[in-house]
């Protein structure tokens, strides 16, 4: 028997018999007046939060322009309806009317009805074996989309070289304020040979002086834990190094950057808005300088703008796609596209970087296990970055009860928060982002921290460094709880050398 022509008549042989059911299906409604591209729609619209033309377009793979035509038709029959978001009118939102809600519901009910005929007779292990063997080929389909740069033999985690510095395992720990990655993560990942990366984010909240001196704090803070992390480094056989990430839009930027460097800080990661003038703070070339970004364009812009004005290009660049935690680098309604592309993505700016002579690309969001970084390495890749996979450690400096909360986060648990500073963020579903998020309460503001250039106080609907501050002392219920998207998937306290052997094993 000849297995392949066997295969692709069951495939193209199974994708009609379900579309001419679907057809007969929707035919013998007496409720739909339906085509299969319309409910299709539907379901791509979906029952949760409205969504923008662009983001459904992109999801069906077809231009807005055509999108708009069948919207048009979908909102005369009373299935969607528009609506215009009060922040900006000019952006304009489609969800779905309880009409097409409940023809979305009867949809998936006949395939659920459908699918549970199709394999009545089949044992609980016949069933699992038909679905990983399924399973295995629409991955292989998904894959072609965005075909692997790299070939199996170089799937593994291979050291990188950045000019004179080298990192022995590939992965940067990704940098958690408020007081979640100090001196004891960060010494930990740099001892195992990865770089472990200090949170300039507030570092000094609990100093002393910290309410009426924040920046004095602040600098102190970071200057002591950058030392003691660096200690912790050296003890390590292969030592990686120690890194500080600092917030481009962060009050007193050029004060941290230049505190992190005196204090001896091998790399300095920079995010949260383009780090365009970086490289006129360190001028020295002796400290490596990282930029965030979250798009191919967006790296061709600091490289062309640090090659202009400074003769100089980044060291490396870090990719944080749309399943990371915290501040993200996307609007909520490019989130969903953003996911889709993520791998695309990698590709897009490992070609922005290919010119440049040793700079490596990490890949940051959603990053959790071994086949995750293999994954993204297939693509283009040079190391990962991880940060949620690091708070449940020993090292880690969160409190237990942070670290307690990842432990029983849910799936559901994780959801998107809107931040004061203008930026949504991935955050654990908790007492406060119900109160300040479902709820819509504003929290007083007792005093400004001065923390962070976009945020205005006097209409700020919280205090973010409040907000996170009560987290990081372990009040997990009424604080701000960044993570990323896989925190879900947290189920034991471990240690950093237990994920780096496991990232390591087979390389």
């Amino acid at each position: 028997m000849d297995t392949v022509k066997k295969i692709n008549e069951i495939l193209v042989s199974l994708f009609n018999s379900v579309l001419k059911m679907e057809e007969k299906a929707l035919q013998n409604s007496t409720n739909l007046n339906l085509s299969i591209t319309e409910i299709h729609t539907l379901e791509a619209i979906g029952t949760g939060k409205p969504k923008t033309m662009t983001q459904v377009a992109g999801a069906l793979k077809i231009s807005v322009g055509t999108l708009t035509v069948a919207i048009n038709k979908l909102v005369k029959k009373g299935y969607v309806e528009r609506s215009r978001v009060s922040e900006d009118r000019r952006i304009v939102k489609i969800r779905l009317t309880d009409t097409g809600r409940a023809a979305v519901e009867e949809h998936e009910a006949f395939h659920d009805s459908m699918v549970r005929e199709a394999i009545a007779d089949l044992t609980e292990e016949e069933a699992l074996r038909f679905v990983q063997s399924i399973d295995n080929i629409n991955q292989f389909f998904q894959m072609q989309e965005f075909r692997p740069m790299k070939g199996s033999e170089h799937l593994r985690l291979e050291p990188l070289k950045m000019g004179e510095l080298t990192i022995p395992v590939p992965i940067f720990q990704g940098g958690m304020g408020i007081g979640i990655s100090m001196s004891g993560l960060a010494g930990a990942v740099a001892a195992q040979g990865g770089v472990g990366v200090i949170s300039a984010a507030q570092p000094g909240f609990n100093e002393p002086d910290f309410d009426k001196n924040p920046v004095e704090a602040n600098t102190r803070a970071l200057k002591r834990n950058i030392k003691e992390a660096l200690a912790i480094a050296a003890k390590g056989e292969t030592p990686g190094a120690v890194g500080v990430n600092i917030m481009v839009a962060a009050q007193h930027y050029e004060d941290y950057v230049n505190a992190a460097i005196d204090a001896g800080a091998q790399i300095i990661i920079s995010g949260a808005g383009l780090p365009t003038s970086l490289p006129a703070i360190e001028k020295t070339k002796n400290v490596k300088l990282v930029p965030i970004v979250s798009s191919a364009r967006a790296a061709g812009l600091i490289i062309k703008n640090w090659s202009k004005k400074y003769n100089r290009v980044p060291d490396a660049v870090i990719f944080e796609g749309p399943l990371a935690g915290g501040h993200l680098g996307f609007k909520e309604e490019q989130l969903e596209l953003a996911e889709e592309a993520f791998y695309k993505t990698i590709r897009e700016i490992k070609h922005e970087l290919s010119d440049l002579p040793n700079c490596p690309l990490i890949v940051a969001g959603g990053i959790f296990n071994r086949n995750d970084a293999l994954k993204a390495i297939s693509h283009g890749a040079d190391g990962v970055q991880m940060g949620t996979r690091f708070v449940t450690t020993e090292e880690c400096d969160a409190p237990m009860a942070f670290k307690q909360a990842y432990l029983n986060c849910g799936k559901e648990d994780v959801t998107i928060i809107k931040s004061p500073v203008g930026m949504p963020g991935r955050a654990m579903k908790n007492s406060f982002s119900h109160r300040v998020g479902e709820e819509g309460q504003r929290e007083a503001i007792a005093r400004c921290n001065n923390c962070i250039v976009p945020c205005n106080p006097s209409t700020a609907p919280y205090c973010i460094t409040s907000a996170l501050v009560r987290a990081a002392r372990g009040d997990v219920e009424n604080g701000l709880v960044f993570c990323g998207a896989n925190a879900w998937k947290c189920d034991k306290i471990e240690t950093v050398e237990d994920i780096f052997k496991e990232f390591k094993a087979g390389s």
